[in-house]
C-alpha cells in the first residue's frame, strides 16, 4: 500500500509541475485547482497501465475515478462530505 500511495504522490506532483510550466512557459493565465486534480488523476491512470499487480490496478483506478468525480462536484456545487477517497 505504501508503494502505491508513492506512485498517487508522484503522479500529482508531475501533474503541479505540468500546470506550473503552462503558467510560466506557455503563458496561459491561471490554472485552477480543478485543473490539476483533473490533470493528477489522468497521470494516476497512467500508471495504472505500469503496475503489474490487479489489485493495485484496481486501485489506482478507482481512486482516479473518485477524484473525477470530486472534482467535477467541487467545480459544479461545491464540496460534498458525501464523498471519500478510500
Amino acid at each position: 500500500m505504501r508503494s502505491l500511495i508513492w506512485v498517487g504522490v508522484a503522479a500529482f506532483c508531475w501533474a503541479i509541475w505540468r500546470c506550473q510550466n503552462d503558467v510560466i512557459f506557455n503563458k496561459l493565465k491561471t490554472n485552477s485547482i480543478i485543473q490539476v486534480i483533473f490533470r493528477g488523476a489522468f497521470w494516476l491512470c497512467f500508471c495504472v497501465w505500469l503496475q503489474r499487480d490487479e489489485q493495485a490496478k484496481a486501485f489506482l483506478s478507482a481512486i482516479s475515478k473518485k477524484l473525477k468525480i470530486i472534482a467535477l462536484d467541487i467545480s459544479n456545487k461545491g464540496w460534498k462530505h458525501l464523498y471519500s477517497l478510500l
